[in-house]
């Protein structure tokens, strides 16, 4: 039977946190699923050091779920104060990301997250806002939160397409910028067969160009094929054509893509500029 005494519990948790075996995971699983959210703060600020691995286990939903299970508040509060440390500790994993969903799009959570964050120092500061600018990236609404704090997320404004394009390319974004929605660009592409992914490509680069103003994410759900399905058939033509376009060109791409997924824009530079 699974007690509730805190230190007990703390000794079978510690025991099995590495979730080395799948006899660990279901222990694991058990003590997050022992729990009701009344036990107090002492056990919260366990589970979340007990978040230690980077890969993303499904046995952490049962942490998840445990963690939430407390006075919503309370959890906004410990997750704002314990943000600096835990984000050190995970570094860039997506793990730390996962846990603070609902603070953003709920207004008493947001409130209690950001009178805490009142207490962070300089350097906590940094660091916590170095993972929301980054979590930014995947959820608009982490910008808001960064308004609040005073670092609001700088604009993008659209540019309009260059008039020397050819007419289809023209069509072919204006009506997918007309549409809403997070692949209404992005979804011009890797809809066909090879033959047409490898013609797409020149279209592709001069979009990537552009700045996409609202839709500037896109650039990563646009290029995700690059490194997953299409990587053998189009991926090597796609850094030879990038690597011959004007410099100036081949900068505002590469910075595009940066601004989205530092892993591709590192990858690309290297092979591009050696580094």
């Amino acid at each position: 039977m699974i007690t509730r005494n805190f230190e007990n519990w703390t000794i079978e948790l510690e025991a099995v946190w590495n979730l080395k075996t799948g006899e660990d995971c279901e222990k694991f699983a058990d003590l997050m699923y022992s729990l009701d959210g009344n036990e107090g703060p002492s056990y919260l600020n366990k589970l979340i050091e007990s978040v230690k691995l980077k890969e993303d286990f499904g046995v952490y939903e049962s942490l998840y779920n445990a963690i939430w299970a407390f006075p919503p508040t309370l959890v906004a509060q410990t997750l704002a104060k314990r943000l600096p440390e835990f984000q050190k500790r995970m570094g860039k994993y997506d793990q730390v990301f996962r846990f603070y969903i609902p603070v953003s799009n709920n207004d008493e959570l947001l409130n209690a997250f950001l009178e805490e964050a009142k207490q962070w120092t300089a350097a906590e500061r940094r660091t916590s806002i170095s993972a929301l600018k980054n979590w930014s990236i995947e959820d608009e609404e982490w910008e808001k939160v960064l308004e609040k704090l005073g670092k609001p997320a700088a604009k993008i404004n659209e540019e309009p397409i260059p008039e020397h394009w050819d007419e289809r390319w023209k069509i072919r974004l204006e009506e997918a910028r007309k549409k809403e929605g997070e692949y209404s660009i992005s979804s011009l592409f890797w809809k066909k067969g090879k033959k047409e992914w490898l013609e797409d490509l020149d279209f592709l680069l001069e979009v990537l160009a552009l700045n996409q103003g609202k839709n500037w994410r896109q650039v990563d759900t646009m290029t995700n094929a690059l490194w997953f399905f299409a990587h053998k058939i189009a991926y090597p033509t796609f850094v030879e054509k990038l690597r011959l376009l004007p410099n100036e060109k081949q900068v505002k791409i590469l910075d595009n893509i940066k601004r989205v997924n530092k892993r591709k824009f590192k990858q690309l530079n290297e092979e591009i500029n050696g580094g």
